[in-house]
C-alpha cells in the first residue's frame, strides 16, 4: 500500500475553507450580531439580485464587503479583479458566502484584514 495515496485520500474531503489563512478570533472583536448587521447591509444592496436568481460580480461583491467594514484593507475595483484573478480560491469563498447569505468567512481572511486602533469598534 502506498502511504501518499492514503494521505491523499485523508485529506481529499477538505474543503477550500480549511485551507485558508483567517485572522485569530480574539483579533475579530466582531460578535455574530455585529457580522449580521453587515451581512445585512450587503443582502439589502445585492438582495434583488437573489430575488432573480442572479449572481452579483464577485469582484462587486468582494469590493461592497470591503467597504462595509472599516477594518479591512480597501480595495479599488481593479485590484479587486487582478486579486480574484490571481487567487482564483477567493471566488470560491465569495460564492459559499453568497449562497449563505453570510459574509463572515470573508471579512475573517487575514488577506483583507488590518489592525487599526478602530479595528476593534463594534459597526
Amino acid at each position: 500500500m502506498d502511504p501518499t495515496n492514503s494521505l491523499s485520500e485523508d485529506f481529499a474531503d477538505l474543503s477550500v475553507r480549511d485551507s485558508l489563512t483567517r485572522i485569530s478570533c480574539e483579533r475579530d472583536q466582531f460578535v455574530d450580531d455585529d457580522h449580521k448587521r453587515l451581512d445585512d447591509r450587503l443582502m439589502e444592496t445585492f438582495g434583488f439580485l437573489r430575488e432573480h436568481n442572479v449572481n452579483p460580480t464577485w469582484t462587486a461583491l468582494l469590493c461592497n464587503i470591503i467597504a462595509g467594514d472599516k477594518r479591512l484593507v480597501a480595495l479599488e475595483y481593479e485590484e479587486a479583479e487582478k486579486l480574484l484573478s490571481s487567487q482564483p480560491w477567493i471566488s470560491k469563498v465569495l460564492q459559499k458566502a453568497w449562497e449563505n447569505k453570510s459574509f463572515k468567512e470573508v471579512r475573517q481572511l487575514s488577506q483583507f484584514f488590518c489592525c487599526y486602533p478602530t479595528s476593534f469598534q463594534s459597526p
